[in-house]
């Protein structure tokens, strides 16, 4: 369920952080308690975020991390582990999206500080069963994951309907947070977590709130299978293709599979069509597309 000023949500006091997205947008309009010392805050983290992404080349993760933990795709995680020099480098545009995401990031949890909410343990490094992470913050006693995303994506925050269609395992990472911090005192709510997302085409801001209570009871157990799945063979499943249209009898990678760095391992006779909104990979081909073929290296 998707939340903006309700004060009572799925059985939890909501009277503290009930009021953020609200206190927020007072912030926004000037009316909260925004200062120099906050501006000063936020760009030295910002500064700091610039510096760790723009002074030295990118290198995929090749360790299993909280955020990880919730990947739908097996064999992508696997890939992750075993063989993440593989992958497809980051493009420069990519990059600069990541960039964009921290900047809004630092912003928003700056705002929230500056509207009076109670906001700690910012980029705290996180360690269970050997598995770490980087929570963004504790609001109000809750762990806070902050998306900033596109104005599709930010309808399932809204509509609090992300548990119905997670293609990238946001749910699954941010229950990870949450069990992450389950001896840490500054979590005083100890099944609930919170996204905090932003659309980034239109300025709204939304609290989606989340009872983990029964994902709690098996997290301990999901981390140790998954340990024991990037240690062993490759998965084989794969997430299966899709039509490339209504029409077509062409099969293309899903969403999904067309972000990943990893593709061109999945799927070696993939084989890419730059149409005017991006590029297409195709693993099945009848009709030929009318629209150039490109080399993977060119795609982007």
């Amino acid at each position: 369920m998707s939340f903006l000023l309700t004060p009572i949500l799925l059985g939890v006091d909501m009277s503290k952080i009930g009021t953020l997205v609200g206190d927020i947008y007072k912030v926004i309009q000037g009316e909260g308690g925004w200062n120099k010392t906050i501006s000063t805050g936020m760009a030295m983290a910002v500064a700091s975020s610039a510096n760790n992404r723009f002074s030295k080349p990118q290198k995929a993760r090749g360790y299993l991390s909280l955020s990880s933990i919730g990947t739908p795709c097996k064999r992508k995680l696997w890939y992750k582990i075993n063989s993440s020099g593989e992958g497809e480098p980051l493009q420069p545009n990519t990059l600069l999206k990541f960039f964009y995401g921290d900047m809004i990031e630092e912003l928003i949890l700056s705002m929230a500080e500056a509207s009076g909410h109670d906001v700690q343990g910012q980029q705290d490094r996180l360690d269970v069963h050997g598995i770490k992470g980087h929570r963004d913050a504790v609001i109000d006693g809750m762990t806070v994951d902050v998306k900033s995303c596109s104005s599709y994506a930010f309808k399932k925050f809204k509509g609090g309907t992300l548990r119905d269609d997670d293609p990238f395992g946001y749910i699954s990472q941010l229950s990870s947070y949450v069990y992450a911090g389950k001896d840490d005192p500054l979590v005083t709510d100890k099944t609930h977590g919170a996204f905090l997302a932003i659309d980034k085409q239109n300025g709204h801001v939304c609290l989606d709130v989340y009872d983990f209570t029964e994902e709690l009871k098996h997290k301990e157990k999901e981390m140790e299978e998954t340990k024991a799945m990037v240690s062993g063979e490759i998965p084989s499943d794969r997430i299966s293709p899709v039509p490339q249209s209504k029409t077509s009898p062409n099969m293309k990678l899903s969403m999904q599979c067309g972000y990943c760095e990893f593709k061109k391992l999945c799927w070696p006779n993939m084989r890419t069509f730059l149409y005017s909104k991006g590029p297409e990979f195709l693993v099945h081909v009848e009709v030929e597309p009318k629209v150039p073929e490109v080399k993977h290296d060119e795609a982007s």
